[in-house]
């Protein structure tokens, strides 16, 4: 969406994308314990807030302060999530040891969203 119009297959592949997502938490809410439930409801949360954010920009019907940065800055604060919701499921299996998995910091590293122009003005203001 920031380096060019959105194409019929860009729209059928994001649709692609959610009805997977929702088939696979279907069945994680099926089958996982709640100590793996409870942090991944939190990420599928996010997700369908940030799913709903893209949706808006790319139908042109933005909320009040929905930006391109916004939805990108939404995307990275997916991050922690997927770590918290990774370590449940790790714990789950018993298979985290005792060193914990690395910390990555490209989820707050402001590269990853500084390409992202914002519009010289707003419809609402």
């Amino acid at each position: 969406m920031r380096d060019r119009a959105v194409g019929e297959e860009d729209v059928r592949a994001l649709e692609r994308a959610k009805d997977t997502h929702r088939d696979g938490w279907s069945e994680t809410l099926m089958i996982a314990p709640d100590t793996v439930i409870g942090p991944a409801n939190e990420l599928n949360d996010a997700l369908t807030r940030v799913y709903g954010q893209i949706k808006r920009i790319e139908q042109g019907n933005p909320r009040r302060d929905e930006t391109l940065r916004s939805a990108a800055e939404a995307q990275q604060a997916l991050w922690p999530l997927i770590r918290a919701t990774r370590e449940a499921m790790r714990g789950d299996l018993g298979v985290t040891g005792a060193t914990p998995w690395p910390q990555s910091n490209s989820y707050d590293d402001p590269a990853m969203i500084d390409d992202f122009e914002e519009p010289l003005g707003h419809p609402d203001s």
